[in-house]
């Protein structure tokens, strides 16, 4: 549980945000670079924007203001942190202040505050902000990003920090994979004021010659017993000191290269080049040849797992909607209920890099459901062949209309006593008016794709005894998809 309050939470989230990484993306690399940081499928995070910048424009406005304030990946601090001087950056000063502008208009007309948004925009806002919440609760540490391109190591963070002393330190403070500086063994001072280059482990070692000279008083003799009258020096030597010395006892001293040549030694010699050490000659035996193994990726089971859940509840959504006869269970819903278990299924996925088999579905499915939203619900008592032949002004309907089929309003035995209008509407089929010979008519036809056979010219047509004053029948039938004729007889 993390026990730091809140406003140090919200620092450090915004410390460690994202960076971009447009080369994986497909415009700044916003959507990338949130993946990369929170382990998130960046496909999730781009439909979580489009959604939310079509419903409010919520999504719009953080994409501009993250596009600003998420640093490119390589740089040293974010576009607008550098517009101010606050460091380099790779984005042009004109395309920083194009973005301002476009930031501020979207903010001003489809944003949170926007006109006509119906706080939609607002909502979708707070929702992305607590989403990027969640994400940093789930992932506080951020990964190690690999260097840019045209640098061997990371020269600078990956993602924004605090300014650190060390140039080739974690992104982060004290980390495992950090680069570091480490000093050398420092070197150091003689006595007799000379200095030393920094010894090495494996370099030979010459032994100095520790008999005072004649004439001195060694410390046993008690003249000085704290005066240093004799010195043991340890210096490093390419190779070991040959030379002879005629105040060294053989008693006393140990033969130059006894040490380096003795068979107790744990290391071979710094400098043997004849490779005369008898030990230096026992090597290791070879270490046995290991095959890697094979590595089988096991197949995920959660995209059959949640196509299998969403063909069930799309099942029982219709199943109980044709039991209880609920007008509201309409193909679209059904298959909007499919569409939200697969949904479900793809966020899961996201998290855990699987199921990314349930795209190939999802865009078919989003179609059927948007057509069947704007076809709306089908009425299906008005399938199949229809036939209308009313006789008096009272059996005269004002509307006849069908789905799909063929439709036929016969008016030949109408006795018509006062002016009227009748719409016919057909969606898929054909439609048939059959007139008196001598009713006044006013006919307006229409057809989407189609034909229309018999209609009457605009205006009125009296039939065969001509237009009188009797009353006249306003007639407007459209066709969406088919044939419509109108004749008399």
């Amino acid at each position: 549980m993390d026990t730091r309050s809140f406003q140090d939470q919200v620092a450090d989230m915004w410390r460690t945000r994202p960076v971009r990484l447009p080369k994986e993306g497909h415009i700044a690399g916003v959507c990338s670079g949130i993946g990369a940081r929170y382990g998130v499928d960046p496909v999730l995070i781009r439909v979580v924007f489009v959604a939310s910048a079509l419903f409010g424009g919520g999504g719009l406005v953080l994409y501009l203001a993250a596009w600003l304030m998420f640093p490119r990946h390589g740089d040293q601090v974010s576009s607008l942190e550098s517009l101010v001087g606050r460091g380099a950056s790779s984005d042009s000063t004109t395309k920083v202040v194009v973005l301002l502008v476009a930031l501020a208009i979207a903010a001003g007309a489809i944003g949170p505050v926007g006109a006509g948004s119906g706080g939609s925009g607002f909502i979708g806002t707070l929702l992305l902000l607590g989403g990027w919440w969640l994400l940093y609760q789930r992932r506080p540490e951020p990964p190690v990003l690999p260097a840019p391109e045209g640098t061997s190591f990371p020269t600078q963070a990956a993602f924004p920090q605090p300014p650190v002393t060390n140039a080739y330190c974690s992104p982060w403070g004290a980390h495992t994979g950090a680069w570091h500086m480490q000093a050398g063994p420092a070197a150091t001072t003689t006595p007799s004021g000379e200095a030393t280059p920094p010894a090495q482990a494996t370099d030979a070692t010459e032994v100095v010659n520790t008999t005072p000279a004649s004439g001195t008083d060694t410390p046993a003799s008690g003249t000085d017993a704290t005066a240093p009258t004799e010195t043991t020096e340890r210096k490093t030597s390419p190779m070991p000191d040959l030379r002879k010395d005629t105040d060294r006892k053989d008693t006393d001293v140990p033969l130059p290269g006894v040490d380096e040549l003795s068979p107790h030694r744990s290391a071979p010699p710094a400098w043997d080049p004849l490779g005369v050490a008898p030990f230096a000659w026992d090597l290791p035996e070879p270490a046995p040849k290991h095959e890697p193994a094979i590595v089988t990726n096991r197949r995920s089971r959660l995209t059959t797992t949640v196509l299998g859940l969403a063909v069930i509840a799309a099942a029982v959504t219709g199943a109980l909607g044709a039991a209880a006869d609920l007008a509201w269970v309409t193909p679209a819903r059904v298959g909007a209920v499919a569409l939200a278990v697969v949904g479900l299924g793809l966020l899961i996925g996201a998290f855990l890099h699987r199921g990314h088999g349930l795209l190939v579905v999802t865009g078919p499915l989003l179609g059927f459901v948007v057509l069947a939203s704007i076809a709306g619900p089908v009425d299906t008592s008005n399938w199949g062949d229809r036939t209308w032949a009313p006789t008096s002004t009272d059996q005269l309907e004002s509307e006849y209309s069908f789905q799909f089929g063929a439709m036929t309003l016969d008016l030949r035995g109408l006795e018509l006593t006062e002016d009227r209008t009748v719409q016919v509407d057909g969606r898929f089929g054909s439609v048939e008016v059959l007139l008196p010979e001598n009713l006044d008519v006013r006919a307006d036809c229409t057809v989407g794709p189609g034909e229309i056979r018999g209609c009457p010219a605009p205006g009125i047509d009296g039939g065969a005894d001509g237009v009188d004053d009797g009353p006249v029948l306003d007639l407007n039938a459209n066709m969406e998809f088919g044939s419509l004729e109108v004749r008399r007889g």
